[in-house]
């Protein structure tokens, strides 16, 4: 039978969101849904799952600058720690209610702590171009075959759990039947101010690619090359990815480029620098299509031959992504 305070007790249960996140990028998109959804009665708390001290960095300077969560706990995902985390997280998830889980990556920790906790909706966050292959996935169904818990560590993964997931993301072409809310970023653009454009200068951005999608570092080198000699009469920037070695950054600017040093992401240091880049383009990075959100520059993808990538499988795979946009520069 209904009263008045069951209905009160069950309300109060769920005062709390939970966002799990991993890299800056996801950091930046938790930040957003955290203001877009916010509500004065709700606590907002932050797990970040740091894998490596690199990231970590960069987090806590986005941290400096973004206030108001009302918990933030570290976690440690490398070494003995990646086996240990269900024991550590025990004793920061007494209480188990919650009204959302945030997340931007599904497997592992939140995983986890989606079928430990008790949460009324669970919800990807982007994280680039791993947020397409996570629904890619999820549409054909490859997570659910196998149960990834681990009884004798505690680790309960379920991955039934998936089939509840909605999804707030920037892309808008994303055929699938979870459910959709769009990332406009319109908190973070109320927030800035509009930002001159310094003509004749471009920015290419970097991606972790060397090894994993370019055949080698000589390639890499060979496409800077090749891209620079086209646009001798423009200023080019690069913006290099947080793990490029320093001697290849050395090469990069040998080459002609002049390097573009920010210590957050570079959705944030266009804020910093107070100014934008004419022109935005890149191999594979994503950053191209939240800066047009975000400062409304329509940036341009750079399409390489076959014979640039370590596997056909790699290079169809940014075909992909070259396909689902007109914004295409061939080299």
């Amino acid at each position: 039978m209904y009263s008045p305070s069951s209905f009160f007790l069950s309300y109060f249960k769920f005062m709390k969101r939970l966002f799990i996140v991993r890299t800056p990028l996801q950091l930046f998109n938790a930040i957003e849904a955290k203001e877009r959804f916010f509500q004065e009665n709700i606590k907002n708390e932050l797990l970040i799952v740091y894998g490596s001290e690199k990231d970590l960095e960069i987090i806590k300077v986005m941290l400096g600058e973004q206030s108001g969560w009302d918990r933030i706990i570290y976690q440690k995902f490398y070494g003995l720690s990646k086996k240990t985390y269900a024991w550590n997280l025990r004793k920061y998830f007494i209480e188990k209610d919650y009204l959302d889980i945030f997340t931007g990556m599904i497997y592992h920790i939140p995983l986890h702590l989606m079928n430990t906790l008790n949460s009324k909706n669970h919800w990807l966050l982007d994280d680039g171009n791993e947020t397409r292959l996570i629904i890619k996935n999820l549409n054909e169904g490859i997570y659910y075959q196998t149960n990834r818990s681990k009884k004798i560590l505690g680790i309960n993964q379920n991955v039934q759990i998936l089939k509840k997931l909605k999804i707030f993301t920037l892309y808008d072409d994303l055929s699938t039947k979870h459910e959709i809310i769009k990332n406009d970023y319109r908190v973070f653009r109320s927030k800035v101010r509009s930002l001159a454009i310094r003509k004749s200068t471009s920015l290419l951005i970097g991606s972790n690619l060397i090894g994993t999608y370019i055949l080698s570092a000589e390639k890499y080198l060979e496409f800077l090359k090749k891209f620079k000699e086209r646009n001798s009469s423009v200023e080019i920037w690069y913006a290099p990815h947080r793990y490029l070695p320093k001697h290849l950054l050395q090469d990069i600017e040998e080459i002609g480029y002049k390097i573009f040093s920010y210590d957050t992401i570079l959705e944030l240091a266009q804020v910093q620098q107070g100014w934008c880049f004419e022109e935005y383009t890149s191999v594979r990075s994503t950053a191209i299509d939240t800066l047009e959100v975000l400062y409304g520059i329509q940036g341009k993808y750079i399409s390489l031959g076959q014979e640039y990538f370590v596997s056909i499988d790699k290079w169809e795979e940014c075909m992909q992504i070259w396909k689902a946009t007109n914004r295409i520069i061939k080299l």
